[in-house]
């Protein structure tokens, strides 16, 4: 079960890379690499009182579906925690092109 995690999360790194390599300025680049990294990355309970941990865009898509609609604070609170944490991390790691 490790290896299909590493694999997920090796492969919504890679997409977020890709997808932010067709944005030319830096501002956009670490804002869309931010979000898609959250998007595909990010991950929350099945349902609330359960072990198994999915990735939250596959809950939010879940709940999108039901008319209720009682899950979405509970996903966004996971994901807006990590987007902001992952804004900061990657605005401080992302390299500035400087010319000496």
């Amino acid at each position: 079960m490790i290896i299909i995690w590493i694999i997920y999360f090796a492969l919504s790194f890679g997409i977020s890379f890709f997808i932010s390599k067709l944005v030319k300025k830096r501002f956009l680049k670490i804002l869309i690499f931010s979000i898609s990294i959250v998007i595909l990355s990010s991950f929350w309970f099945k349902s609330p009182g359960e072990e198994m941990m999915v990735p939250s865009f596959t809950i939010f898509l879940l709940e999108s579906t039901i008319l209720e609609g009682n899950g979405f604070i509970r996903i966004l609170r996971p994901m807006g925690f990590i987007t902001l944490l992952v804004i900061i991390i990657s605005s401080f790691l992302w390299k500035k092109n400087t010319k000496n």
